[in-house]
């Protein structure tokens, strides 16, 4: 879904933080009785309308809107008492030093006519909260590099010192100390930093990592920057962003649990507030916790920048204990951001049914999912990149053709029906696709035309393999450099359920479609396929002249939304394709988060107003930000949006919409319902053998054909 470019996860791993977390196994008892209720401050339009937040000493906190470059100034229950107009037309980033002075740090990138960045500006001003300069500002800074290099030199997190000195976390993960004038006192080697603070003695805490470590949080002293105490995480345990309560003198974490607190030698003592009260933001970018744990967030809730507080109250036990409570499960270990806006739809849902009480944990254990369904028990609802076939035949989800069947209010033409037929299992529908994503790959428009290659979202290996060789002695091949055999991979994987039929349990790999697929794969295999210069990335200089005139097709990418197949595509002219076709079969595989309900649950129908909740336009539109939608009208509603942004920004929008509409109208297979992980990984070390040359066809399809007759039969 946000899995925009897959092969960035294989090329290079970028380290991230808590990627699918475990649910708290338990609470302590101030959670058992308290909750926290949310309190919107302040909103804009515009994900980034508010770019920072601060907290004074006396509890005044600071926002800066990005777009009016104002700092907005509040009180603890949200009473705007103030602001300040910051007069550059820049970014802001704030912090309050220890005599409630607030310090901004404003920047600015001035960019070429090719969107590169030339040159960054910074310059620090001085208020107090009246909104009085107090103290002469720096003078600009000017910094100059490369366009990267200016990037990474953007400040991210400021704080300031009892001496006035402001800490800076950069974009690059750097830390780097300066004085008021901006002159650089020291940097931290030697670590990346994910987020920072400081305590009442100036002693730096930071979210770090190092080259293949774990997270860790360290705290460095501020004398001699050596190491204070120092505390690993786990991934299911790490936090995302962390704060210090120098009153309290107490370090917070949060993570995809919750906010918990630490002991002072960072290890978690307790959570203070779980995911599902920290609803209303899909996004959060700051948190705050002040000395009666009142919690302050800022983040983006759709397309809006918002200022959020959530204050305890007390839970009310007797309307607890009359609502009906059903158990949410989502298994999604790659991504984060669902997560979220999970925990927000079901407080909207609860809102909508106060007799009904959503239970929602986040799994990544997948084995301790499939022995609670199949023994019987487990959620009511399980959401989630799961694989589903093993469930369905075991009986273990529900056939939701049962609850359509019998709900007037369904109206299946209000969807994308193709998909929901597509995530059938014969005649069943057990899964219900919520969002989904789809493989696409972008073609070099001008060079195929420069070369007279027609091509169309019809195309298949065998084309592609054609295209191949009437280019091949002029130095044009089909894409850039992906992991040893990947494309080859990804092709196969789609073309197994012409071969495999699950239902019937026959498999069929000793035909003559089987000998003609593995020709073609070492066809392609051997051919001109991976230019042996270009990258994928990064798309500039050198390698991007070389992706744009020596190769074909820029291939792999996970879409949910038409933009991003012109803001991501390096060619000039961009022409927007699936991935070929399996030459039998005809595969179009899409990539969803489903919905299933156990069949043993006794809140069936409560858990069918909550799918249907999920399919509801507004909900649809919320959480399709960045994936194709189920509602047919939250789809158009969000490709109107888009559009209208890539009109901004000077693309023609209308360039392969009716392609991008014919892709998403062809999709009939839900990647849940493929061919399970373990039997595909089976086939394809014997193909990889045979492609290496290892092993010869009859000995290949032999081998194949009789390991997966044993898996159909076990």
């Amino acid at each position: 879904m946000k899995r925009v470019i897959l092969f960035l996860i294989i090329i290079s791993i970028i380290f991230t933080t808590s990627c699918g977390v475990k649910p708290t196994t338990g609470t302590n008892k101030e959670q058992e009785q308290f909750t926290y209720e949310a309190k919107e401050f302040y909103s804009t339009n515009g994900s980034k309308g508010i770019s920072s937040i601060a907290m004074g000493k006396n509890g005044e906190l600071a926002a800066y809107n990005f777009y009016e470059k104002k700092i907005h100034i509040f009180d603890k229950d949200g009473i705007k008492t103030g602001e300040i107009e910051v007069g550059e037309n820049w970014d802001g980033i704030l912090a309050f030093d220890k005599d409630n002075r607030i310090y901004v740090l404003l920047q600015y990138r001035q960019k070429n006519e090719k969107n590169e960045n030339i040159l960054l500006k910074r310059q620090l001003q001085i208020y107090d909260t009246q909104g009085y300069t107090i103290e002469n500002q720096s003078e600009i800074e000017e910094i100059k590099g490369g366009s990267n290099y200016l990037t990474g030199e953007i400040v991210e997190r400021m704080e300031v010192d009892s001496q006035g000195n402001i800490y800076c976390l950069k974009v690059s993960q750097g830390v780097e100390i300066m004085d008021k004038k901006l002159n650089s006192i020291s940097r931290l080697q030697g670590k990346k930093f994910l987020d920072i603070d400081k305590d009442e003695e100036d002693n730096i805490i930071g979210l770090c990592y190092e080259s293949g470590s774990q997270l860790y949080i360290e705290k460095i002293s501020k004398k001699d920057q050596k190491t204070i105490w120092k505390k690993e995480h786990e991934s299911n345990e790490a936090p995302k962003l962390i704060y210090y309560n120098e009153t309290t003198k107490t370090l917070y974490g949060l993570n995809d649990k919750g906010i918990f607190k630490y002991d002072d030698k960072g290890k978690i003592k307790e959570y203070i507030a779980d995911v599902i009260q920290l609803s209303g933001l899909s996004d959060i970018y700051r948190f705050i916790v002040d000395e009666g744990e009142k919690i302050y967030t800022f983040g983006k809730d759709g397309n809006q920048s918002k200022l959020l507080s959530y204050a305890k109250t007390e839970k009310k036990e007797q309307e607890e204990k009359e609502k009906k409570e059903i158990l949410l499960y989502s298994y999604y270990p790659e991504e984060n951001y669902i997560h979220q806006y999970m925990v927000n739809v079901i407080r909207k849902f609860e809102q909508k049914y106060p007799d009904i009480k959503i239970k929602f944990e986040i799994h990544n254990d997948l084995q301790q999912i499939n022995t609670e369904l199949l023994t019987g028990k487990g959620p009511d609802i399980l959401c989630g990149i799961y694989p589903a076939t093993a469930y369905i035949t075991k009986g273990a989800f529900l056939d939701l053709n049962q609850m359509i069947n019998g709900d007037s209010e369904f109206n299946m033409e209000d969807y994308n029906e193709a998909v929901i037929e597509g995530s059938k299992y014969g005649d069943g529908l057990y899964i219900m696709p919520i969002i989904y994503s789809k493989q696409f790959c972008i073609g070099n428009k001008k060079l195929l035309e420069d070369n007279n290659l027609k091509i169309d979202i019809e195309w298949t290996w065998r084309d592609l393999y054609e295209i191949m060789g009437k280019v091949k002695s002029k130095g044009i091949y089909a894409a850039p450099q992906y992991p040893d055999k990947y494309i080859l991979y990804e092709m196969f994987r789609n073309s197994l359920n012409y071969f495999i039929d699950r239902e019937k349990k026959e498999a069929r790999f000793d035909a003559k479609e089987f000998r003609e697929t593995l020709k073609l794969l070492k066809a392609i295999s051997n051919g001109n396929f991976d230019h042996p210069e270009a990258k994928p990335y990064p798309k500039n200089g050198r390698n991007l002249e070389i992706i744009q005139n020596n190769t074909l097709f820029y291939s792999n990418f996970y879409l949910g939304r038409y933009d991003f197949a012109h803001v991501l595509s390096p060619y000039s002219e961009t022409l927007l394709l699936p991935w070929p076709k399996p030459e039998y079969g005809n595969t179009e595989v899409f990539f969803a988060y489903n919905a299933a309900i156990n069949s043993k649950s006794e809140y069936k129908d409560e858990a069918w107003k909550f799918i249907k909740h999920l399919l509801s336009e507004d909900i649809q539109f919320y959480i399709g930000e960045d994936d194709f939608t189920v509602n047919k009208k939250a789809g158009e509603r969000l490709l109107e949006v888009q559009l209208e942004q890539l009109k901004k920004r000077g693309y023609d929008a209308y360039a392969n919409l009716q392609a991008f509409k014919d892709i998403n109208n062809s999709l009939n297979k839900n990647e849940a319902l493929q061919v399970p992980d373990e039997l595909f990984n089976t086939i394809w070390e014997e193909i990889d053998l045979y492609l290496s040359g290892s092993k010869n066809e009859e000995e290949t399809i032999k081998v194949v054909q009789s390991k997966v007759e044993l898996y159909l039969n076990e």
